[in-house]
């Protein structure tokens, strides 16, 4: 009877060992492949607060890691996923951590420091050495967007910027060159704003009347939509 259960005891302990073994083993898969950061070479980011991925003009495509506190950007080419690659890091002279906010044009991108100093734009005409632009009507904009690919608007309320029946200070800015923009305007106490989308103008209404922002090739492209329509 005691040999019985030393067989038992033993047979139990070398099931529970193979199960605890098993359990160790990763399972394989045909399809998917994970791989950690320890696998990879440049995806180790000690301290990483935010990502941006970047499709440059020649196809390649780029991986943005920020860290230390914004004071820092990875850039790394993920065009190939089997053979990523670490590009370099870049000092960044931003103010604090910071969130990608959205692509600006082809070559530029917002962001947005989680300090709330503001907002700022990330060059990126020089993909490999990302550059931040400071400019003083990003200090206080609480709300932004684009306008088409060459424009941003801006706005100082900590409001959403489609807010109606409160007045806003609208900024409408160049981004044409990421380097050197240009404010083309600021229209304060604005009341009320539409928008018409097929050629995208757009109208600030305050005090003084009505002020109309022109995208010129969206016009373009809605003209000559036109001119197909009629057989021209």
């Amino acid at each position: 009877m005691k040999q019985l259960i030393n067989t038992l005891f033993a047979t139990a302990l070398l099931a529970a060992t193979s199960i605890s073994a098993n359990a160790a083993v990763r399972p394989q898969s045909k399809t998917i492949i994970v791989e950690s950061p320890a696998q990879v070479p440049g995806l180790a980011q000690n301290g990483a607060e935010a990502m941006y991925l970047y499709d440059t003009n020649d196809g390649r495509a780029v991986l943005y890691i920020e860290a230390t506190g914004g004071r820092a950007l990875s850039t790394i080419d993920v065009t190939d996923p089997a053979k990523i690659q670490m590009i370099g890091q870049t000092p960044l002279s931003a103010v604090s951590a910071f969130d990608f906010m959205q692509g600006v044009g082809d070559k530029a991108v917002l962001i947005r420091y989680r300090n709330g100093s503001g907002v700022a734009l990330l060059s990126l005409r020089q993909f490999k050495h990302p550059a931040i632009v400071e400019q003083s009507a990003f200090a206080q904009a609480g709300a932004s967007e684009t306008l088409g690919q060459t424009g941003l608007l801006l706005t100082s309320a900590e409001v959403p910027i489609h807010t109606l029946n409160v007045a806003q200070t609208f900024e409408v800015v160049d981004t044409t060159n990421p380097s050197r923009l240009g404010l083309l305007a600021s229209v304060s106490a604005v009341k009320e704003r539409l928008s018409k989308e097929d050629t995208g103008t757009l109208f600030l209404l305050n005090n003084d009347g009505v002020t109309v922002v022109r995208q010129l090739p969206v016009e373009e492209e809605h003209q000559t939509e036109l001119d197909q329509q009629r057989g021209n």
